[in-house]
């Protein structure tokens, strides 16, 4: 296996695990709704807008992650280890952004 082929596959399987931490984070909010609508209702409507937010800028982190990966698998043999490496940055994003929401989410 040639280098890029192995970071391609190292990356793409990072990517896999930041995509199921996504749909658990997803799943968690969608089963407090029901929860937070026996709450104070205007808290409650205001704390599930903000994880919505929170969710679709992880979204937009993954989207970028995943069109970096893209990038890189399309990238000649010049080209892709820059590339990889912007993969690599795009998955440090996205890993320190599911940080930071694990803990509004208390997981």
């Amino acid at each position: 296996m040639n280098a890029k082929a192995f970071d391609l596959e190292r990356l793409s399987a990072e990517l896999k695990l930041w995509d199921a931490e996504l749909m658990h984070l997803e799943e968690s909010v969608h089963r407090m709704g029901p929860v937070f609508q026996t709450a104070v209702q205007a808290e409650a409507d205001d704390m599930l807008q903000m994880l919505e937010q929170e969710l679709a800028a992880l979204r937009q982190l993954r989207d970028a992650a995943d069109q970096a990966l893209q990038q890189m698998v399309q990238a000649g043999d010049p080209e892709w280890r820059i590339q990889g490496e912007r993969a690599e940055r795009a998955l440090a994003r996205l890993g320190e952004a599911f940080e930071q929401s694990r803990n509004h989410f208390g997981e």
